[in-house]
């Protein structure tokens, strides 16, 4: 999305400086954004005064789903702000598009602006489901339990008028949790992936917290912390790859940009904690293809701990300066995640191991053995018994059990 300053809108307008700087402190701007002492406001932006009807302003959402990003929307390459633009007709969607992309790419005050606008408008239960959400994500990189707990907050008194609704929201609720790995209000329908309970628009979505469950849930099964009946060790994590990948294939068929990124991502998790590097790098270098010409590096924070050193790698052979701009947007989000965490459920885990340590806790974490981990990390196994041992002093774990929390 385009900006303009303060004088630059006045001057569009008719008006003086002032007044304008009046309505963006009122909030009557959609999209204005504070920087500083300064604001910025949208291009597309209209004055209060030269409005269509207030009726107009509150159109319903062009899709029924809380991410507009992840559905027919937004279908070519490079061009998310252009799609940001097409919805100056309908400013709360173009305000929650904007939003969804600002969080795709890391830029958290902007997701808390917009968010914020569209809830104050509160004229329809994708909007304010849609922005409770992207608040829980905000909280989530903010590792502020106060915004989290008014997400949640929102997200129940989103206006829901029927058993669809209602399902959505029961679903939001337990996607935010899953944020922070609680796994335990997942509704049973989309455990078994029975997405009839959902608009055909929020399915593309759904896909995407689906494999996030299952990613999650195998984590957990292979740490001894949940079970599933007849299922231990990676079992559960090897069954991923033959779920996900035909999801993948139809995102590509229908062109959703998001969702494919997503759900590549995602898959590649799964191949590299099963120790298949090379498929896991076929979905990273293709999930870097789509996702560089928007700079949605964001959604690559989201997931750099779950890759170790792979991602950094294959990301420098495409550009070493998106490389450099993820490495700071994982740190905060890997601060404000811990901080949140922490205050959630009163703990005080340390995110001070390097990634190296990180990935020799998850296999020991999972159970495998000194000299798998030998060979997965490529070092002596001898090496492993050693680097471990210091890791639970460093970190005051009491066996290789314990060692799960920190990953």
């Amino acid at each position: 999305m385009q900006y303009i300053t303060v004088q630059e809108a006045a001057q569009k307008w008719g008006v003086t400086p002032r007044r304008v700087q009046m309505l963006c402190n009122e909030e009557k701007i959609v999209g204005a954004v504070r920087f500083g002492k300064s604001w910025m406001i949208p291009s597309t932006a209209v004055l209060e005064s030269t409005k269509k009807k207030t009726k107009d302003v509150n159109l319903p959402m062009p899709k029924k789903s809380p991410f507009l990003n992840m559905t027919s929307l937004y279908t070519k390459v490079g061009e998310a702000d252009k799609c940001v633009e097409a919805l100056t007709a309908n400013p709360e969607a173009q305000a929650l598009f904007a939003a969804e992309i600002a969080y795709c790419r890391g830029e958290i005050d902007k997701v808390i602006a917009h968010a914020t606008e569209f809830l104050r408008l509160r004229s329809g239960f994708y909007a304010v489901n849609a922005g409770g959400m992207l608040l829980a994500l905000a909280a989530m990189w903010r590792g502020d339990i106060s915004l989290y707990r008014q997400a949640k907050i929102h997200i129940c008194n989103a206006p829901w008028k029927t058993p669809e609704d209602k399902q959505i929201m029961r679903l939001s609720l337990a996607c935010i949790d899953s944020a922070v790995r609680d796994l335990s209000d997942y509704p049973d329908w989309f455990r078994k992936g029975q997405f009839e309970h959902l608009h055909p628009d929020s399915h593309p979505a759904a896909k995407v917290f689906y494999i996030k469950y299952f990613i999650i849930a195998a984590q957990e099964q292979a740490k001894g912390v949940i079970k599933f009946p007849d299922v231990s060790g990676m079992g559960l994590m090897r069954v991923i790859p033959y779920i996900a990948e035909p999801l993948i294939s139809r995102v590509v068929a229908e062109k959703l940009i998001i969702p494919e990124i997503y759900l590549r991502l995602l898959v590649a998790v799964s191949y590299h904690q099963l120790g298949e590097d090379e498929n896991a790098i076929i979905h990273i270098d293709k999930a870097i293809d789509l996702a560089l010409p928007d700079r949605l590096l964001g959604i690559f924070a989201e997931h750099r701990r779950n890759l170790d050193n792979l991602l950094d790698d294959r990301l420098l052979l495409k550009d070493e300066k998106a490389l450099i701009k993820l490495k700071e947007l994982h740190k905060e989000l890997l601060q404000g995640f811990t901080k949140l965490h922490n205050s959630l459920f009163s703990k005080n885990i340390s995110n001070a191991l390097t990634v190296r340590q990180r990935e020799m806790c998850r296999l020991a974490a999972f159970g495998l053995p000194d000299k798998e981990i030998a060979l997965r990390m490529k070092v002596e196994p001898s090496h492993v018994k050693k680097e471990l041992y210091m890791i639970m002093n460093k970190t005051g774990a009491a066996n290789r059990k314990e060692l799960g929390a920190y990953v």
